[in-house]
């Protein structure tokens, strides 16, 4: 999920190798007004001082996500300006020359809605008395190229006593060494009185924060995060991988438990339906993001996240074998019934935010190739290597600051297994079906055909917000959500049925607010549709647990 370059880039300058002080510092000064929990508001005071700017008339000064009370300034005095573009494209240019240093001051107003939780919590929140933001949503990006050094600067005084203030760069005040602009885009923010864990601050190679309360102590499941995460710094080796923060906030309104992973940080969020056990697969999963993205497809950079996500807690003995498995045969039930599994690679990218099919495809397609290709090397070298030890050849690659490509991949197969395992690769990516060996997760588990049903709601609506009323149309006679007595013409107020729901999970159901003559009820219903072929895993009896994990 996360753009390799900018993520090694980022995960050298913060260790340090480059603290070069003739390398020009552009400072960010954040300045936080008293936040309104109660409402769900409150006001932001940003400045970005850009040392030695020389940009033509016309020519893109800044990007610009969001913002009021807009000054800019340079050596010669006030900036006019005139916008370009729009929503994610829109961007400032100047109506005159500009010289010398530049200033960006602007305030941005933050009011919460179900905008502001949205899929993936890239906008600015207000929770308890502090405040969280993304740096793509929230800070003007000057259009200046080559590299400088940033200092980070808090004005806490207006959001009273205790109030702290942590970024993806560290606790408090925070200067990092040179690296491209654009590192702006992805650094994460909170201020305000937090909580902590652990209780001491950022000063190891793990902490989290979070403002606000979910109604249950978080702490327990960020004391496992950081137990999993020294296990990966481990696992990966990298040991000297700056600190990775997890920063934690309500989702206010879609996708609660989802998150978004950048560079060594993470933002989880809780929300209805999240319990402090059910956060855990996902802060697995994107932390597995921190170690091992790329800029290969989705395949590679999905599929090894969903490969490990569990197998490594598992291996660490933080999850149990029958939970190992059961995260095998979600992934393996997904993929079987999923309508595009024999789309080519080419076609996701596109259609990744719009085509749920597509969507799962790009995670659970890449994840069964790594477990049948972790087979194929351990057959090839008589058990002495696995995929592991391709991974970690990947990893230390991005961490040199290579270019990484598909032939970069190519070769590794090509030296470690032969030219069948690219040919698996391209048929892979060409739409190939993907089937794993029997024993390719362990001596503990085989593989059984299975009849699987695909995800089928049952109807037809339009498109519209979570829990927002639709007519049902095209109602599929003889479906789950017929036989449960949903009928067409009512209005039916689904829940959000992300990639991460339903779709995800074979034996989740749905439950609807259904409207019908005037009254309102509940339905619930599994929407599942016909059988098609497929493979699942099962425990090999008489294996002892303890000979499972390798």
């Amino acid at each position: 999920m996360t753009n390799l370059m900018a993520a090694i880039a980022l995960a050298v300058l913060a260790s340090g190798i480059d603290a070069s002080a003739n390398v020009p510092i552009i400072r960010v000064s954040i300045v936080p007004g008293r936040m309104d929990g109660s409402r769900g508001s409150g006001n932001v005071r940003v400045a970005i001082d850009v040392p030695g700017v020389h940009v033509d008339a016309g020519q893109p000064l800044f990007d610009f996500p969001t913002g009021d009370d807009l000054v800019v300034t340079d050596a010669r005095g006030a900036v006019d300006i005139a916008s370009r573009g729009a929503g994610e494209d829109r961007f400032y240019v100047a109506t005159r020359a500009v010289d010398g240093d530049l200033r960006i001051a602007y305030r941005v107003a933050i009011r919460n809605s179900v905008a502001t939780g949205g899929t993936t919590p890239i906008f600015p929140r207000v929770d308890g008395d502090g405040f969280s933001a993304l740096g793509m949503a929230f800070l003007a990006t000057p259009h200046v190229a080559g590299s400088y050094r940033l200092a980070l600067r808090w004005d806490l005084s207006a959001m009273g006593p205790g109030a702290t203030g942590v970024s993806s760069f560290g606790d408090g005040d925070a200067t990092v060494p040179a690296a491209p602009v654009d590192r702006l885009r992805k650094l994460v923010m909170m201020a305000g009185r937090l909580n902590r864990e652990p209780a001491a601050g950022g000063t190891g190679k793990f902490a989290a924060v979070w403002s606000g309360d979910p109604g249950y102590d978080l702490r327990p499941t960020m004391r496992w995060a950081q137990r999993l995460h020294g296990w990966m710094v481990d696992f990966f080796r990298t040991p000297d991988d700056p600190a990775y923060r997890v920063f934690a906030r309500e989702n206010g309104g879609l996708n609660a438990g989802g998150g978004v992973a950048f560079p060594n940080s993470f933002f989880q969020t809780w929300g209805r339906g999240v319990t402090g056990d059910s956060m855990r697969g996902i802060l697995a999963h994107e932390m597995v993001h921190t170690f091992t993205a790329n800029d290969l497809g989705r395949w590679y950079v999905e599929g090894d996240a969903v490969y490990y996500q569990v197998r490594l807690p598992w291996r660490a003995g933080m999850v149990s074998t029958d939970q190992y498995l059961r995260d095998i045969n979600m992934t393996a039930y997904r993929y079987y019934t999923n309508l595009k599994i024999a789309a080519h690679e080419d076609e996701i990218d596109p259609a990744f935010f719009s085509n749920p099919w597509l969507n799962t495809l790009a995670y659970d397609r890449g994840a069964l190739y790594f477990a049948q290709l972790d087979g194929m090397i351990r057959r090839k070298t008589g058990g002495k290597r696995s995929i592991d030890d391709l991974v970690r050849v990947m990893v230390r690659t991005g961490r040199d600051g290579e270019t990484i490509t598909d032939e970069t991949w190519f070769a590794l197969l090509r030296e470690g297994i032969g030219e069948e395992a690219v040919a698996l690769t391209k048929s892979m990516l060409a739409g190939g079906i993907v089937l794993p060996e029997s024993d390719a997760y362990g001596p503990c588990f085989r593989r059984v055909a299975a009849r699987l049903r695909r995800y089928e709601l049952g109807f037809t609506v339009a498109r519209k917000p979570a829990g927002t009323p639709v007519e049902v149309k095209g109602l599929i006679a003889g479906s789950e959500a017929d036989k449960a007595g949903v009928r067409n013409g009512d209005m039916i107020a689904l829940p959000l049925l992300t990639s991460d729901g339903p779709r995800r999970d074979f034996a989740a159901t749905v439950t609807a607010q259904v409207t019908r003559d005037g009254r309102t009820f509940p339905v619930t219903w599994a929407p599942r549709g016909a059988a098609v072929d497929g493979y699942q895993w099962e425990r090999v009896a008489g294996v002892p647990d303890s000979a499972c994990r390798p």
